[in-house]
């Protein structure tokens, strides 16, 4: 079984998938892990993009709020060194729901309130671009890693590792969705992975382009990637 192929293998045994772009090739990193994204929601994953903030220059590739799933489970902390509480209960009505707290001892105050979401851990962490293995907040023990980079020195810290120098990361996400299922490169993705060989290529400027680049630049575009429209909004300030 070729590396693409334990890949798809991966990919289909998971259900909660982070995707981690690297911060040092941000542009590219992002780009090509939002074609990850768009592909594996259309696989019916939970799929959850790490990323801080999209770089100015991106904001015309991230999606729309028909692909965003808000967390479903929301958690209301309280310390127990702050009180000790006895009994739960709550009213609902049309305007609000009220949560009535009894305290045995303790105080609570506004502050010793916390709230977060309660987000499952990833059976599947895909980091796209980074070197090394990343912090520890982003997977557990259990957590599988497909690590894809292009960058000589790739520590190959992923259960399985598609590494390819002298290659975009779109390329390689383009070669890994060619082999889970051709149809999961719609408009979408395919804008999103040709985004990432412009970047990666200087729009096909650099001179160690190969023909395979324009192989698949010509392919994503035949997808539905509208070269001139990203060319516009990747340079409209140039």
């Amino acid at each position: 079984m070729d590396l693409f192929q334990e890949a798809k293998k991966l990919i289909e045994e998971a259900q909660n998938i982070y995707i981690l772009p690297s911060k040092d090739n941000q542009n590219e990193s992002i780009s090509s892990s939002l074609a990850l994204f768009y592909s594996l929601r259309k696989l019916k994953k939970n799929v959850n993009l790490i990323v801080e903030e999209f770089p100015e220059k991106l904001r015309f590739l991230i999606p729309s709020l028909d692909f965003i799933s808000e967390p479903k489970n929301f958690v209301i902390s309280i310390p127990n060194s702050k009180a000790e509480i006895s009994q739960i209960q709550y009213e609902k009505n049309e305007k609000n729901l009220k949560i009535h707290l009894t305290l045995n001892k303790g105080n609570i105050k506004k502050n010793d309130i916390s709230f977060s979401f309660n987000i499952p851990k990833p059976n599947l962490l895909i980091t796209v671009g980074n070197k090394e293995l990343p912090p520890r907040q982003y997977f557990d023990a259990e957590t599988s890693i497909l690590n894809i980079d292009n960058q000589t020195g790739n520590k190959n810290f992923g259960r399985i590792n598609l590494i390819k120098n002298n290659c975009s990361l779109a390329e390689i996400i383009t070669n890994l969705l060619k082999s889970i299922d051709n149809s999961l490169i719609e408009k979408n993705t395919a804008t999103c992975l040709l985004v990432g060989i412009i970047l990666s290529s200087r729009n096909f400027q650099n001179q160690k382009t190969s023909t395979e680049t324009f192989e698949t630049a010509a392919f994503l575009t035949k997808k539905g990637a509208p070269h001139q429209q990203i060319i516009n909004s990747l340079y409209k300030d140039v």
